[in-house]
């Protein structure tokens, strides 16, 4: 039987998911991006995940009154990162805050849950971008064939970033600010849920080799 964080920390899962989905799929009008885009237009070789090859970024999430806390470790242009993600809530004078950590690693991804000590593996090949799309390099047939409208540059936390709009039949509306494939702001709402996502600060620097290591006791099981 589920106790009370098990449950808030199931609504609360739901909400990340439906982020991602936002940040990920927001200009999806109705075909899915395989039927409408090649892969050899959505990624090349050579892009990178990354505009630096390794360093700290922190962000924040918000959505259905949930706010998140990231911070992303990366090294060799984002082919590895660990994403610690903090989700703090109480209720009823209770401590129900939600921690995770995930480890990737080229498409390895491992799931871990810090103060369980337990954990899972999968395989999974991932996008370049939140947009899907290789943003230094996209072209204006692929912005129309994923709805979406380059606005121009803005400057963001001293990085100088594209600023991009994707509307959909849906009634998805999203802007985003991308410093090369990296996402530094988001904003809008889709699905009937208001959405928003920031970069808080980034640090080009080295991150230890360890950092990209499963923890100490964690129990790692492969997904089923």
């Amino acid at each position: 039987m589920l106790d009370k964080k098990d449950v808030v920390m199931k609504n609360v899962l739901y909400v990340i998911s439906v982020m991602l989905l936002l940040g990920a799929c927001g200009g999806n009008s109705g075909k899915s991006r395989g039927e409408e885009i090649s892969v050899k237009e959505l990624a090349k070789a050579e892009a990178k995940r990354y505009p630096f090859k390794s360093g700290i970024v922190k962000s924040t999430t918000e959505a259905m009154g949930i706010e998140s806390f990231i911070t992303t470790y990366i090294d060799d242009w984002g082919e590895w990162e660990v994403i610690e993600t903090t989700i703090p809530i109480e209720m009823m004078g209770q401590d129900l805050t939600s921690r995770s950590i995930e480890i990737i690693k080229g498409d390895d991804h491992w799931k871990i849950d810090p103060d369980k000590k337990t954990g899972y593996h999968y395989s999974q090949k991932r996008a370049l971008s939140s947009l899907g799309v290789d943003v230094e390099n996209v072209t204006q047939e692929l912005l129309g064939k994923m709805n979406m409208e380059k606005l121009g540059e803005e400057n963001y936390l001293g990085y100088n970033c594209s600023k991009f709009k994707i509307v959909s039949d849906k009634g998805t509306e999203m802007v985003y600010l991308m410093y090369g494939n990296l996402m530094m702001k988001m904003d809008g709402e889709a699905m009937g849920i208001k959405t928003s996502q920031r970069v808080t600060s980034l640090e080009e620097t080295v991150v230890p080799a360890e950092k990209f290591e499963i923890p100490e006791g964690v129990t790692i099981t492969e997904e089923i």
